[in-house]
């Protein structure tokens, strides 16, 4: 299902449990280790001395050295591992079209004309043609609510591949003996499926049919307050005889209320695993690439979250 899947890396330590973490999904064979060094930001270059030259042989170095540990860990499964560096460099300027600040081009390092680190990342997952990209969302930030990074919100709501996004709290937790690796080895055993019943919902329910290791699935739907259930939980339970397999556990769930509150209460209540959305549902116009309800839920979690972008038709 996720055989190739991208993962940005900024080399803090919860990016390198993320990696780990990735290497145990099921499934997966080759894993995309991205580093985008935004050198166009003068901040980044003071700190290596306003020089581009140890700005990117750092970043290099270091991206070198988390791909030969991840390439370790992924020995025993076969597990491939492509570190990719892009440069976010200014754009060329001047009559001459020279810029005297761009750094030199090298071999194996891709230079990127402005833009931002979300839009590099998405332009590696397209180039790799990885079928997921898996981020770190960090906890509370100075803005009460605000919970997702500023990189993870902008794949979030710009991006076109699926995307998993894992709780940093989730790989390091100072009360929990666990490791990456065991949690990412339940990731899929408990999960909530939400739907809206609508075309971007119904891929993102066969999606969820294809994954490996899911051993109990909530299938869910809210309605507004006063609505009639009994239409919901027709459907619900036809989805549920599609998603049936031999040893599978699932249970349907109709809500009445606030779509992302009733979505995070049931996660909650019912200790799930791993929360998947659509990107888009009901009544979104198709340039809109991530509905309020998923943004909502995906910014709030403390589960992870996939959300699948709808299928191009």
């Amino acid at each position: 299902m996720f055989e190739r899947v991208l993962i940005p890396t900024d080399f803090s330590r919860y990016a390198q449990k993320m990696q780990e973490c990735a290497a145990e999904i099921p499934g997966i064979k080759e894993i995309v280790l991205l580093n985008v060094v935004d050198a166009a930001n003068p901040m980044n270059l003071e700190k290596k001395g306003w020089s581009y030259d140890s700005l990117i042989e750092d970043a290099k170095a270091r991206l070198d050295e988390q791909a030969e540990h991840l390439g370790y860990l992924g020995q025993k499964k076969g597990l491939n591992i492509k570190p990719v560096l892009k440069v976010i460099v200014e754009p060329m300027s001047g009559a001459d079209g020279v810029n005297l600040n761009r750094p030199e081009a090298q071999a194996g390092i891709e230079l990127i004309e402005g833009g931002g680190t979300g839009e590099a990342i998405q332009k590696a997952a397209d180039e790799e043609d990885v079928s997921l990209i898996i981020m770190g969302a960090q906890g509370k930030g100075l803005v009460e609510g605000i919970f997702l990074g500023s990189v993870s919100t902008e794949v979030l709501r710009d991006g076109k591949t699926d995307l998993l996004i894992v709780r940093h709290q989730l790989l390091g937790k100072k009360d929990d003996a666990s490791t990456p690796a065991d949690f990412c080895r339940n990731i899929f055993s408990r999960v909530l499926i939400t739907t809206d019943f609508s075309e971007a919902a119904s891929d993102a329910t066969m999606l969820a049919k294809g994954l490996e290791g899911m051993q109990e699935i909530l299938l869910a739907h809210v309605i507004p307050k006063g609505k009639e259930i009994d239409e919901a939980a027709k459907k619900l339970n036809a989805l549920r005889d599609e998603l049936a397999a031999p040893g599978r556990k699932i249970t349907v769930h109709v809500l009445e209320g606030n779509a992302a509150n009733e979505i995070l209460s049931l996660a909650e209540k019912q200790n799930a695993t791993l929360i998947i959305m659509s990107s888009q549902g009901k009544g979104w116009l198709k340039q809109i690439r991530v509905g309020s309800v998923t943004f909502d839920v995906a910014r709030r979690a403390k589960q992870p979250v996939m959300v699948v972008k709808p299928m191009k038709r």
